[in-house]
């Protein structure tokens, strides 16, 4: 039985003890719980991998069924506490459920609202994640490849095995190192995918029906595939002025087209912003972003541009003055 009714909030917090963690995993009504999310929620991907989001919304279902405690931020709970909760989770099941060691455990880590992670791989390789993006990982690669999965934006830096290489799985494209640093910008409500080559080499096999294949990319490269039009573009950049977000904790625009800014702005805020293609595609900017509000910097965007901004309910709308 647990002692302290406080437990599960110094869990979302991160300041369990190590007595702590072993008295929650002991609880029976904790263990069955999670036993049973485990159970009852099927594999999506991999044969082994959980559906965290499903897992994550029953378990915050049952330990928090009463007024006081649904009373928690959503986005300060969903950015710390859900991979917190769902590595924790994860290993008890799996003890619970076998006993003994388990080889194929996938991980599920979620970075969350204007908040960045990073994560260190099995293998020796890093990865930090963008927010509002989830990557799925084994506990141990095995097999001939090293396989990942990417739901949004991470930058790799790959530890070098030319025997197994690095595969990072998107919805349209495969991205495969040797070793390398490099990004992948590919957000499933977002119109463009991308992958941007810091150093190194790495191949690009699509995924995308009719357009099957293999693209190298060289240092200084960037790929960039249209889900509208169906097209790729390949052209040269500056990759070191794409890693503001991940070396400060920031934003950073060159001289960029607010078809491309906007994206980013709506998954740092986790805010919808609406805007037509041909304005999107005309109106360049250059700023930084670091700790004002979404509202902030588009007055700063209407005070120096014909492009202006309403807001509508919790999202906001670019056009152009009459």
């Amino acid at each position: 039985m647990i002692k302290d009714k406080n437990i599960l909030n110094k869990l979302l917090n991160d300041d369990l003890s190590l007595n702590e963690k072993d008295e929650l995993n002991a609880s029976k009504s904790f263990s069955s719980m999670l036993e049973k999310q485990w159970t009852n929620t099927p594999g999506v991907i991999y044969k082994d991998e959980t559906n965290a989001e499903r897992i994550w919304s029953r378990i915050r279902g049952e330990v928090w069924d009463n007024n006081q405690t649904k009373r928690f931020l959503y986005f300060k709970l969903y950015s710390i506490a859900a991979s917190i909760l769902l590595v924790l989770g994860i290993s008890s099941m799996i003890c619970i459920l076998t006993q003994k060691p388990y080889s194929s455990t996938m991980f599920v880590v979620y970075s969350g609202i204007q908040n960045i992670k990073s994560i260190g791989l099995p293998d020796g390789s890093s990865v930090q994640l963008g927010p509002g993006s989830k990557l799925t990982y084994p506990s141990q690669f095995s097999g001939k490849k090293r396989e990942v999965l990417l739901e949004g934006q991470a930058f790799f830096d790959v530890h070098k095995d030319g025997d197994h290489p690095f595969v990072v799985k998107t919805k349209d494209m495969d991205v495969t190192a040797l070793g390398t640093a490099f990004e992948v910008y590919s957000y499933n409500l977002n119109n463009n995918v991308e992958a941007i080559l810091l150093n190194g080499k790495i191949q690009i096999n699509t995924q995308i029906e009719n357009m099957k294949g293999e693209v190298v990319l060289l240092p200084n490269e960037k790929l960039t595939y249209s889900r509208v039009t169906r097209k790729m573009i390949i052209e040269k950049v500056d990759a070191s002025k794409y890693s503001d977000w991940r070396k400060h904790g920031i934003l950073s625009f060159e001289n960029e087209k607010l078809s491309m800014i906007i994206p980013r702005l709506e998954q740092w805020y986790g805010r919808k912003v609406m805007c037509e293609k041909d304005i999107a595609d005309k109106y360049r900017f250059t700023f930084k972003v670091r700790d004002e509000s979404l509202e902030r910097i588009l007055y700063i965007l209407n005070s120096s541009s014909p492009v202006k901004y309403k807001k509508v309910g919790e999202n906001f709308e670019l056009f152009l003055k009459n």
